[in-house]
């Protein structure tokens, strides 16, 4: 009888763990990709929502023709805000905190949406720092990542 020719191979069995712990690596290096890019994505989300709220009051001043300021506190995560017929109340800076107030401690917004004031606010999110800036000119409001 001849012998037999033994080849050395992968047999079914050891490619499918193979297959296995591939996609296992894999599924890993997607999912934490888009983790990190959640995270950044919901800092977006707040400060987009933070001008949201800002824009609501500068909208509320116009329609109700009163006047609204906005007191700004260093190292606080709140807004105040008090209306010119009495009103007060906060807004809520979620998941930040300002870390930073250049020329403006006081913002009015008055009866036709204008400011009284320039500056900027540096916010620290979860992740970054955001800067928002109030221009004088028909109080509009953005913000630039730093």
């Amino acid at each position: 009888m001849a012998k037999r020719l033994q080849i050395k191979a992968y047999n079914y069995i050891e490619m499918l763990m193979v297959l296995f712990i591939m996609s296992i690596l894999l599924a890993c290096t997607i999912s934490s990709k888009n983790l990190l890019t959640l995270s950044k994505s919901n800092d977006e989300m707040n400060i987009n929502q933070l001008i949201t709220q800002l824009n609501y009051v500068k909208s509320k001043a116009i329609s109700e023709k009163q006047s609204i300021t906005l007191m700004f506190y260093n190292q606080s995560s709140n807004i105040n805000v008090k209306e010119e017929h009495g009103k007060k109340y906060q807004l809520k800076i979620k998941d930040g905190k300002i870390v930073k107030i250049t020329k403006i401690k006081l913002l009015t917004f008055d009866k036709n949406g204008n400011i009284n004031h320039f500056g900027s606010l540096d916010i620290k999110m979860k992740d970054s720092i955001y800067k928002v800036i109030f221009h004088i000119e028909k109080g509009r409001i953005r913000y630039t990542k730093l």
